[in-house]
């Protein structure tokens, strides 16, 4: 229902741009917005890195301890990198949503209301078995249990 009605009500749309609020904070805005994304991680982050150190830790040998943490990093930096590598592709595909935003919320609602419908009715389970069938029909239940 919030999708429905916040092209209407200004308040709900309201958007927080970090570069306006970094180019006020001037020459110290890189450590601003470290922090802030520290700040903001730390409950994300935290809980798998103290995992990962502890597993470390109790490994054999300093290389295995090392291997953990190499593919924690990457699994860290590979997103980043993906995601600097196909930003410029990904602003064509963002400038064509934001044009039709209206419609994209429109029709995120309408989704969102139908499913909730559907699973108050307990209509979804139905939807779902008849979903299974189809797909065993044209041979591609990939998720039947042999």
């Amino acid at each position: 229902m919030l999708f429905l009605i916040t092209p209407f009500v200004p308040r709900l749309n309201r958007e927080w741009r970090p570069d306006a609020l970094i180019s006020r904070a001037g020459s110290d805005s890189p450590l601003i917005a470290g922090a802030a994304f520290a700040f903001a991680w730390t409950p994300c982050v935290g809980p798998t890195l103290g995992a990962i150190l502890t597993a470390a830790s109790v490994q054999d040998t300093v290389g295995k301890g090392a291997v953990l943490l190499l593919f924690y990093s990457a699994g860290l930096a590979v997103p980043f990198l993906i995601t600097a590598v196909v930003f410029t592709r990904a602003t064509a595909a963002f400038r064509w949503l934001r044009d039709r935003y209206l419609i994209v919320t429109a029709v995120s609602g309408v989704i969102l209301i139908t499913m909730g419908v559907l699973l108050f009715t307990g209509e979804l389970k139905q939807l779902n078995i008849e979903a299974q069938n189809a797909l065993d029909n044209l041979g591609l239940n990939f998720f039947k249990s042999v």
